[in-house]
């Protein structure tokens, strides 16, 4: 299962709750999970295009 980078709430994908989740797709081809709470938060970063978060959290 993967975890969201900012606050490491864990997805679940077989959950429904996991597609309410938003994908950022990195350099290498890996794809990294956000949750809807922190997509809400970085809206404006996505909207611009830019990247949210690294991979992995701090």
């Amino acid at each position: 299962m993967a975890t969201c980078p900012l606050c490491a709430l864990l997805r679940d994908p077989a959950a429904a709750g996991g597609l309410t989740w938003s994908s950022q797709h990195e350099p290498d081809g890996s794809v990294t999970w956000l949750c809807p709470t922190c997509t809400r938060a970085q809206l404006w970063l996505i909207e611009a295009g830019m990247a949210v978060a690294t991979p992995t959290g701090p």
